[in-house]
C-alpha cells in the first residue's frame, strides 16, 4: 500500500473509531456530522470523502463490527480446542461460538443497542459495501466466518444442508430473541433463556445434517 493510500485509509479509521465512541456513547440521533469531525480532528469536507452521510458510516460500522465479533468467536473457539482437551460435536460448536457473541453484547449494553437487531452483516460485509477498515483493536487476522464454519464441518466429517442459509438463520435468530431478552428481560431473563436457545440451536443444526 503506498503512502497517500495509507493516509486515506488512517483518515477514513479515524472517522469511523471517532464516529463509533459518540454513537455508543450518545446514539446516532444526538450525534451530528459536525461532532464527529470535530473530535477526529478533520474538515467536514474529509467525512465526504468517505461516506455520504452519518446513516452510511454507522451502516459500514456495523457490519464492520458484527464481521469483528464473529472472528472474536472465531478465535475463541480455536483457543477452547488448541489443546485437545475439549470435546464438541457440531451442534455443541455452533452454542459455544452463539454464547460467546450473546455474552459479549450482554455486558456491553450501549453496543448492543448501536448493533440493533444486524449481527448477520457480519456474512455480508464483502458484498454490500467497499469502505475498508481496520481497528486499533483489531490485530488478528481477517476471518471468512462462513468459511470457517465450513473448515469446522470439514474437521468434523459434517455436511450440513445450505450451511450459509442455516448460519445467516442461527444469527437472527440469536439477534432478535437476545435484544429483548438482555435489554428488557423479555420474556425472561438472559441466565433463564440461555437453556431454551441452545435446545433450539441444537435443534436446528441436528435438523441441517444430511
Amino acid at each position: 500500500m503506498g503512502r497517500v493510500e495509507e493516509n486515506k485509509l488512517l483518515k477514513q479509521t479515524n472517522l469511523m473509531d471517532t464516529a463509533f465512541q459518540l454513537f455508543t456513547s450518545q446514539g446516532l440521533t444526538k450525534t451530528s456530522i459536525s461532532d464527529i469531525v470535530e473530535r477526529a480532528g478533520v474538515a467536514k469536507g474529509t467525512f465526504y470523502l468517505y461516506f455520504n452521510d452519518k446513516v452510511e458510516i454507522r451502516d459500514a460500522l456495523v457490519r464492520a463490527k458484527s464481521s469483528q465479533l464473529l472472528q472474536d468467536a472465531c478465535n475463541a473457539m480455536d483457543r477452547e480446542l488448541s489443546d485437545g482437551s475439549a470435546t464438541m460435536d457440531t451442534a455443541d460448536k455452533f452454542i459455544f461460538i452463539i454464547d460467546y457473541l450473546v455474552d459479549y453484547v450482554s455486558k456491553d449494553i450501549n453496543f448492543l443497542k448501536f448493533m440493533s437487531k444486524h449481527l448477520s452483516w457480519g456474512l455480508f460485509a464483502g458484498s454490500h459495501h467497499t469502505v475498508q477498515y481496520h481497528s486499533d483493536e483489531d490485530n488478528a487476522p481477517v476471518i471468512d466466518f462462513v468459511a470457517y464454519v465450513g473448515k469446522m464441518l470439514e474437521a468434523d466429517n459434517v455436511k450440513i444442508r445450505e450451511p450459509r442459509l442455516l448460519i445467516f438463520t442461527l444469527l437472527e435468530l440469536v439477534s432478535s430473541t437476545c435484544y429483548d431478552v438482555i435489554l428488557y428481560s423479555e420474556p425472561m431473563p438472559l441466565d433463564e433463556f440461555k437453556p431454551h436457545l441452545n435446545r433450539t440451536i441444537r435443534l436446528l443444526v441436528n435438523d441441517a445434517i444430511l
